[in-house]
């Protein structure tokens, strides 16, 4: 009896490695891929491209401020204004109007350490887009019609012009990662073989800064100048190169 024990051990034992040598006789295709995988050598480079594109319009938002003694007067006087604002950018025909504002606050003051309730003080926004040939005039007109705030001024491009612009930003990303991996593997001695993956990053559009708030305390019988500047279109695209 103790030598069929042995014999049934020594046969358990030999079950794994037939069945593994088994296994890699069926797929030597497999076995072959994987030994590749892991004895193949990768680089990883990013490359990054950008292009400027000049705006063509601005979105612009102002606003009507108004103070009053009473809730109910400072409302219906913010209405006045902002009826006649929104009345004068529709006959303009501008682009996108839309109220973004609506307020109505306490107004208090601080004398000798105390605060007093004087008065309310009512708000009211509206932006719209308008071409930058025709900025300075549109908000000379708003300013006469009511709107006593200038308080965002931003500079954009059209979304054809920006999405062309990401496309010759991807290509310049891609020029940058074969030349950054064409040096490096140049210096060691080594070729590129093939492009193993490829990566794109989501392309970053930097609007140009806004225009401060300012009060629009006067009337002037000039427009505006409004002068437009470029937005930028970032793109990032990372290869890993066997080589």
């Amino acid at each position: 009896m103790r030598h069929l024990t042995t014999f049934f051990l020594s046969i358990a034992f030999c079950i794994p490695a037939i069945a593994t040598s088994v296994k890699a006789q069926e797929n030597p295709s497999t076995y072959a891929q994987l030994k590749s995988e892991k004895s193949e050598r990768v680089l990883t480079v990013t490359g990054r491209g950008e292009r400027f594109v000049k705006s063509t319009k601005a979105k612009i938002q102002v606003g009507v401020r108004v103070e009053g003694k009473t809730a109910i007067a400072t409302q219906t006087e913010v209405a006045r204004q902002a009826n006649s604002l929104v009345s004068r950018l529709q006959q303009l025909n501008v682009e996108k109007l839309q109220t973004t504002t609506i307020q109505l606050n306490p107004r208090y003051v601080y004398e000798n350490n105390r605060q007093t309730q004087e008065g309310f003080t009512g708000q009211t926004s509206v932006s719209f887009l308008i071409s930058l040939a025709q900025a300075g005039t549109v908000l000379d007109a708003a300013v006469a019609s009511g709107a006593n705030q200038i308080e965002q001024v931003t500079f954009i491009a059209t979304d054809a012009e920006l999405n062309a612009a990401r496309q010759l930003a991807l290509q310049d990303a891609i020029k940058d990662a074969q030349s950054q991996s064409k040096t490096v593997l140049d210096a060691l001695g080594f070729t590129a073989k093939t492009i193993k993956s490829i990566q794109i990053s989501d392309s970053a559009i930097a609007y140009p800064s806004p225009q401060p708030r300012m009060e629009a305390l006067s009337k002037v019988a000039d427009s505006i100048p409004v002068l437009g500047s470029e937005q930028k279109v970032d793109a990032s695209v990372s290869l890993q190169i066997i080589y």
